[in-house]
């Protein structure tokens, strides 16, 4: 009998293990990105609104290749700090081409935000090098140079929520 106790604990642990090497092993922008609505996203976990938005605005979208701009706009209804972070967003075209954010004099790159919860804006940093702002940040510039025209345009947005977030895919107009 004891025995089988260790067998199946040791079952259950492998599980688990094995559970969590695929979240961290497989690239999360591969895994099934939840869609959103256009120019809006809703951060999950475990399949649940986890109370983390973000909005797309200005979205300037080149006919060929070139530079595309928007900017993004975060609100945090959660009972949690969240943080934005410029480099949780990659570009997809409708070719399935992907680029990562560039930074530059015209495209300046924003210090990660910590977003409070309504009513703790006394509570320590989540990160100690991010800005401290209240439940709200933003409009903030996000630039991405791509090689196509960019019909079919997807912003990928991969909040560092939780261990089980979800990335979301969220079309641009």
């Amino acid at each position: 009998m004891p025995h089988r106790l260790v067998l199946a604990g040791a079952l259950v642990a492998a599980a688990i293990i094995a559970g969590i090497a695929v979240i961290t092993v497989l690239p999360r922008a591969d895994i099934g990105a939840r869609p959103s609505p256009p120019d809006r996203g809703s951060a999950s976990t475990f399949g649940h609104p986890a109370g983390f938005d973000v909005t797309v605005g200005d979205v300037h979208l080149p006919d060929a290749g070139g530079r595309v701009t928007m900017t993004v706009t975060f609100h945090n209804s959660s009972s949690t700090q969240q943080r934005a972070d410029p480099l949780d967003f990659t570009f997809r075209d409708a070719s399935g081409a992907t680029a990562r954010p560039l930074f530059d004099a015209a495209c300046p790159r924003w210090t990660r935000a910590d977003l409070h919860p309504a009513g703790s804006a006394g509570e320590g940093p989540r990160d100690s090098d991010a800005q401290q702002v209240g439940v709200d940040f933003g409009p903030v510039p996000l630039c991405f140079t791509v090689a196509r025209a960019p019909a079919g345009a997807t912003l990928l947005w991969d909040p560092d929520i939780g261990l089980v977030g979800t990335p979301v895919a969220i079309p641009l107009r």
